[in-house]
Parts: C-alpha cells; sequence; structure tokens
C-alpha cells in the first residue's frame, strides 16, 4: 500500500560541525542531530574540534534544544591510545552524548562493555555493504549503520529490513572516490592516514591516464591530458528528500565538518526547509532560488545526486577543475555574509511560558515550562505595597527577562492581589533560580550516573585481551617464541600463469586463489575445484581469497554457498576482505575458517579479541603498523604480507566507463602523479570495481628475522599483475631470504609503514 503523505516520518537531519562556532550555527539553522569529534580519535582530526570540557558545554547547549549529539570516534587506534578511551569517553557519556560513530572494532567491543547502555552508530568507515554486516554488527551493539556510500536504495532498504538497524545515508557534500575505509592512498604516498582522520586527499589532485612521456620534471598542471580522475563531484540529493522519506530512509547526513561554518549552516536551512514541506504535506519541488544558493555555498564541477539509482559513471566525477571567477566568489562572500548574520551571530533559543503567583504575605512562585517539562520555584514573602503595587504586566516583564539564557520567554500568565510588592532583585533571583531549574530538568532526561560496568576498570587496553601485548596464548613473548620454526609461506595468485610459478616453488606452502579468477570463469565453485586439485597435487594447501567488496554480486554469492562443499574437498580456509563476507560465515558458524585480511583492521588488541570471539581463525597485519608497534602486537594467529602491490583505494568508480566505456575487459591502466609516480590500476569487471594499487611493491623479506622475532607464523606474497617471469623472480628471492640472503636494497621496493608508520 502506497504511503499516504502524512503517514510520512520525516527523517533526521543531520548536521557537521567542525568547531563550537560551526555546532551552534547549524543548530541554529534546523539541525536535528550534529555529528562532530572531539580533540582525539576523530576522522577529522584537522577541523578546529573542541576539547572536552567544551564538548560537554556543547552537549548542554544541544540537549536544552532538543537536539542530539553524535560524537564520532571513527578512526583507526593504537593500543596506547585504546588506554586513553576510557577517560575520555566517561565525561561525554555522562553528559548524555546520544550515540558514538565508531570504525574501529576494538572501539565497538570496548565501548559496549565499558558503556552498554551508549547507542553505537557503524561509520561509513566501517564498509558496510549488506544486511550479513549489519545483522554481525547488531550483535555487538550497533544501533544505526551508515552504509557505504556507493549502496543503492534498494541495496539499502534490504539491509534495513533484514537487520531491523536504523539507515543514516549521506545526503549533500563531498564524496570519497574510494569505499570509505579501504583508501591507504593518503597514508602510502605522505603518510597521513584516512583511517587515522589526516587524509591529505591525493585524489583530488591532476592525474595523467596512460602517461610514459611524463617524469614529474614539469608541472602537470601545464599538460592539457590532465584531468581529476580520482574526484567525484559532491553530492546532492535536495530532489531525494521525498523518494528516501518515503522509503523510510532514518538520517539523511550532511558532509562538511572541514568547511565553514557558513556553508554548513547555509545548506542545513534549506534542507530542512524541504524536510518540513514533506512533514506538513507540502510539494517538495525545490526553488530554483534555492537549488542556485546550494551551488553557490559550494559545488565541485557541479553536482551528483549520488549512487541512489546508479553503480557508477562519467557524470558523477568532475574530471576539470572548476575555478570561481571573480563574479562567483563575490556571490559566495555575499551568501555567507546573509548565512553568518541569520545562523551565526544568533542563536537558536528555546521558547519557554512563564507563570507566576504573588500574594502579599506568601512566598513568590514561578513556573518555567519549555518542551513540555515544567521547573517550579520559590522566593520570599511578597510585602504589601506601601505606595503602588506591582500589576501583572511588570511582574511579567521582569520574570520574562531570558536574554543570554538560551531560552525565550513567548508568554507569561501572572496571577497578583494588586496590592503586593517584591523587590526587583527577588524578582531577578526568581527568574534565575527558575530557569536553571528549567534546564536542570531538560538535561536531567539525558544525563548518565557514569557508574563503571562490573567487568572493567578505567584502563581496558588489556581487558579481554587475554594475552596482552606481544605474547603468544601458550605465554612467553613473541621474541621467546621466535626461533622454533621457520614461518610458513603463503602466495595470493591472480592469474594460472602466476598459481604455475607458485606451485613450482618448495618456499610456499599456501595458496590463495583469487575469487577474481575463479569467478572469471562462469562457475566459481567448479574452477575453485579443478584449480585446487592441481594446487594439493603440487603438496600444497589451498585457499581462496574473496573480494575485496561485497555487495551480494552471483558470483560471490555461489563461492559462498559452495564453501561447506570445498572445506569438504580439502580447501583449508578463505581469506575474507569485506565486513559482509566475514558476517555470512560468521553467522553459520563458518568463521573458524576464516583469515581475516588486512583491510579488516586489527590495529588493537580489542579489534584482535573481537574477531575471536566471532570464531575467526587467524587475521592480517594491517599495512599501516610499524616495527615497534608489531612486535608490541600479539602475532601468534597472524600473517604479514611482506610483498605486494599494496591496494591503495578500491573504487566503484570506473576508469574504462569513464574514460570510453563499459566493455567488461578487465582493462588495465597506469595514473601518473605530479611527481611522476605511476600508479596501477585494474578494472575487475567480475565484482565491478576498481583497485588502484601502489606504484611500488612493498618488499619485507629483507626483515624476515625481524618478523621471526615478532611471532608471526606466516608471512605472504600478494601476486596481482606480475607475469609468470616477475612471479618466479620474487619466488627465488623469497627462497633466497628464508636462507638467510636478504634482497639487497634498491629503488625498486618499498618498505611501506615498516619503518616510518602512522601518526
Amino acid at each position: 500500500m502506497k504511503k499516504s503523505t502524512h503517514d510520512i516520518r520525516v527523517p533526521e537531519l543531520l548536521a557537521p560541525a567542525g568547531s563550537a562556532e560551526g555546532f551552534r550555527a547549524v543548530i541554529a539553522a534546523g539541525a536535528d542531530a550534529v555529528y562532530i569529534g572531539g580533540s582525539r580519535f576523530s576522522a577529522r582530526a584537522y577541523a578546529d574540534n573542541p576539547e572536552e570540557d567544551d564538548l560537554v558545554r556543547l552537549i548542554d547547549y544541544a540537549h536544552l534544544r532538543g537536539v542530539r549529539v553524535y560524537l564520532t570516534v571513527n578512526t583507526l587506534l593504537k593500543d596506547s591510545e585504546m588506554e586513553e578511551l576510557y577517560g575520555y569517553m566517561l565525561p561525554l557519556y555522562r553528559a548524555g552524548v546520544d550515540a558514538v560513530l565508531v570504525q574501529d572494532f576494538g572501539v565497538l567491543r570496548f565501548l559496549r562493555r565499558h558503556f552498554p547502555d551508549l547507542p553505537l552508530h557503524a561509520s561509513t568507515q566501517m564498509t558496510v555493504t549488506g544486511p550479513e554486516s549489519a545483522a554481525w554488527l547488531r550483535d555487538f551493539g550497533v544501533t544505526r549503520i551508515v552504509p557505504a556510500r556507493e549502496l543503492s536504495l534498494p541495496e539499502l532498504l534490504r539491509m534495513k529490513s533484514e537487520s531491523g538497524l536504523e539507515v543514516e545515508t549521506f545526503i549533500h557534500g563531498a564524496l570519497c572516490c574510494s569505499y570509505s575505509g579501504q583508501c591507504l592512498y593518503s597514508s602510502m604516498i605522505g603518510g597521513r592516514s584516512g583511517n587515522r582522520g589526516r587524509c591529505a586527499q591525493p585524489c583530488r589532485l591532476l592525474y595523467l591516464l596512460d602517461c610514459d612521456d611524463f617524469d614529474g620534471s614539469t608541472s602537470i598542471v601545464e599538460r592539457k591530458d590532465a584531468r581529476h580522475y580520482l574526484s567525484p563531484k559532491d553530492l546532492n540529493g535536495i530532489d531525494l528528500l521525498q523518494e528516501l522519506a518515503v522509503a523510510g530512509i532514518d538520517s539523511l547526513k550532511i558532509e562538511g565538518r572541514m568547511k565553514k561554518p557558513e556553508y554548513a549552516a547555509g545548506v542545513v536551512s534549506i534542507y530542512r526547509k524541504y524536510l518540513d514541506r514533506i512533514r506538513e504535506g507540502l510539494p517538495a519541488s525545490v526553488e530554483p532560488g534555492d537549488r542556485q544558493a546550494l551551488y553557490d555555498l559550494y559545488n565541485r564541477s557541479g553536482f551528483t545526486d549520488g549512487y541512489y539509482h546508479r553503480r557508477n559513471g562519467p557524470g558523477m566525477m568532475a574530471c576539470v577543475k572548476h575555478e570561481l571567477t571573480a563574479a562567483e566568489a563575490e556571490t559566495r562572500q555575499r551568501l555567507y555574509g546573509v548565512m553568518r548574520e541569520r545562523y551565526i551571530d544568533r542563536e537558536r533559543t528555546v521558547p519557554v511560558s512563564v507563570s507566576a503567583r504573588v500574594f502579599a504575605g506568601e512566598e513568590i512562585e514561578a513556573v518555567y515550562e519549555a518542551s513540555g517539562i515544567g521547573a517550579r520555584v520559590s522566593g520570599p514573602p511578597a510585602s504589601e505595597a506601601r505606595n503602588r503595587a506591582l500589576d501583572e504586566k511588570s511582574i511579567g516583564d521582569r520574570l520574562s527577562k531570558t536574554g543570554g539564557t538560551g531560552f525565550t520567554a513567548e508568554s507569561a500568565d501572572v496571577m497578583t492581589d494588586g496590592k503586593s510588592f517584591v523587590p526587583v532583585k527577588d524578582l531577578n533571583n526568581l527568574r534565575r533560580d527558575g530557569i536553571a531549574a528549567l534546564s536542570e530538568a531538560i538535561l536531567s532526561r539525558s544525563r548518565r550516573s557514569g557508574e563503571v560496568p562490573p567487568d572493567g576498570s578505567p584502563r581496558g587496553a588489556g581487558a579481554g585481551r587475554g594475552t596482552g601485548a606481544g605474547v603468544s596464548p601458550a605465554g612467553g613473548s613473541s621474541e621467546e617464541k621466535a626461533g622454533m620454526s621457520p614461518p610458513e609461506v603463503a602466495a595470493s595468485v591472480s592469474d594460472e600463469a602466476q598459481l604455475c610459478a607458485v606451485l613450482r616453488s618448495p618456499a610456499v606452502s599456501r595458496v590463495y586463489l583469487e575469487a577474481s579468477m575463479l569467478c572469471a570463469a562462469g562457475d566459481p565453485a567448479a574452477e575453485a575445484v579443478r584449480l585446487g586439485e592441481r594446487t594439493r597435487r603440487a603438496g600444497k594447501s589451498v585457499s581462496i581469497a574473496f573480494p575485496y567488496i561485497d555487495r551480494g554480486e552471483s558470483s560471490t554469492r555461489k563461492l559462498k554457498e559452495a564453501a561447506e562443499e570445498l572445506i569438504r574437498g580439502g580447501f583449508s580456509s578463505f581469506l575474507v576482505r569485506s565486513p559482509e563476507t566475514c558476517a555470512w560465515f560468521v553467522r553459520r558458524g563458518m568463521a573458524g575458517h576464516l583469515t581475516a585480511d588486512a583491510g579488516l583492521y586489527t590495529f588493537n588488541s580489542e579489534a584482535q579479541a573481537f574477531l575471536r570471539e566471532s570464531g575467526v581463525l587467524s587475521d592480517t597485519a594491517p599495512f599501516e603498523l610499524n616495527r615497534k608497534e608489531l612486535f608490541r602486537r600479539d602475532n601468534s594467529l597472524s600473517e604479514i604480507v611482506v610483498y605486494g602491490y599494496i591496494p591503495l583505494m578500491v573504487t566503484v568508480q570506473c576508469l574504462s566507463k569513464n574514460t570510453d566505456r563499459c566493455r567488461r575487459k578487465n582493462d588495465r591502466f597506469v595514473l601518473t602523479d605530479r611527481m611522476g609516480m605511476k600508479f596501477p590500476v585494474k578494472c575487475d569487471c567480475v565484482f565491478c570495481y576498481n583497485i588502484v594499487r601502489n606504484s611500488l611493491p612493498l618488499m619485507l623479506l629483507g626483515e624476515l628475522d625481524s618478523i621471526r622475532r615478532m611471532g608471526f607464523p606466516g608471512i605472504r606474497l600478494m601476486f596481482t599483475d606480475e607475469d609468470a617471469g616477475e612471479t618466479a623472480a620474487v619466488l627465488r628471492t623469497a627462497e633466497e631470504a628464508l636462507r638467510g640472503n636478504p634482497p639487497a636494497g634498491g629503488d625498486r621496493w618499498t618498505k611501506g609503514h615498516f619503518l616510518r608508520g602512522v601518526e
């Protein structure tokens, strides 16, 4: 049955705040809720984030006005930072923060244990792409999902229906080119990690495509063929409001914590206008002036309405940079001035009604009421007037002077006997007491006691970890365990030429078959059986490496559904890279066959414990941890990648389609940046995404002594675009390194973050 206009529940309008000024501005503009980070643990580390004491005051400010506050703790945390998380969270929890957005599995586990009644929202950085991962996170206390931005509206509705969770989606602002949480681009080329809130946005720069004649010695800007191949236009969903409201989306999120308060307030005010129209049953068609205002506030070569009704396409990309003309800049500044006057220089106040009783010989009384809550206060008795008695208006005027309190008195109802006198000081005190009592009554609804749950101490970095840093389950440090046996060598292969080379190597004992090479054959399960038998005949165990993104494609589904049969047929394990794939196995009791890849981040021991509690057999060391941090880590059930072209970005946008047409040919490209660095790109047409890989391969075979002492039982060689000869050469290097002959250094390789790490 089609919903009538009056049956529609209007979604929450969720606004960004990168500063205290911006926080108050978006509330004045009409936000239902605000998301903001503190001075730590936020995915916008370079915003003007308030300190914790200021955050508490802002939470009170919002709650007085009936606005919810969501705290962003949506970065990956190291163990040393986990020790600080409890103390950081406790005052905000007590202040009544309405929810916390998280990316890190460890943060999720920690907050669930120490603050069990605190609503938790899964950030888009978690890369949730389907109902399985949503339901998995629901079982760990998540109440709302912010899915990957690339999902279509039918995918979002299926997730909501099957998981029962609230769904929050982006409606306006910047779009990442990569699936959020699966981007190491900024991290690897400059050390500023998007997973740590420090993205330098290299995707917004100019690139050359398949260019062999540029060495970085001249400016890339001079090249007419340079384009912004990785830079999507900004999202503008103003025309989708009615559709999303009817569909039942719970929250519409505006991006912009790094933008100016004037921008955020202006965008919020326009979206507020049309959501209110929907609530009132009025047409939501957008007026030309409002459409132009959104354009003038900020745009990136125009707008796109996002992924709700499309997979990808060149119309979504800002392939040329639009420089503001003088007239456009003047228009923007003028519009910003209007926004400042309306929403920054004026605050949103709470309407309050006042009633009072003033009778000679009786205590004066007043009731202040707002938002359905009342507070009664009293003062000294009134006396009989010697000269002129106070009338209703003079008493009401005095009790209604609420300027600077956040309240605005809209009415005053005074009863008096016409012969009473009260000193001005007593009326002022009565008013102050009334406003304070009303504020406390409103805020007490959201404040919490903040007692520590009985299972935990305020620290928690080691709580639930069981074994502590660098300690294997059997006891003893990683270094003490080292040397007992050489690490098992695994290799992931992407085609049969690589497989042939790997099967001839005596060093490799485990082979991961990439799902793309299995699914390209049409019957992935049958192809897995064929290649699996071949691999086992060579004396090696065989596993399957599932895709980086799982959106329920038929080929991925066929592989998952054949998993039990494949296990019975000799497949030892599955390498999972997407929360959706991982959750599918976990929820069917098959997690004991899983190795979580590096993109299912285990930055801290809490995150490792999260996967262990889900039954996951082992994990892969994240690429962004350095040598010192890896030594402190419990690696007893982990692999580490020691060779391969690290995936910098997984994007649903397709270079083949965006520059020509979709050919379904698994095309390969090379993007060249302004420094002359060349980044290989592969169109994976089986799963319909592109993978941008690092310009140089990771090579840690020269660090095997350290890796042994770190306690890793397994190392992995990751083959992607190498031909048979290149694959064989790397395998010979690995064999020599295992014999104690590490490869010589050189500019052909990188050690990634092994030596430097990220902030």
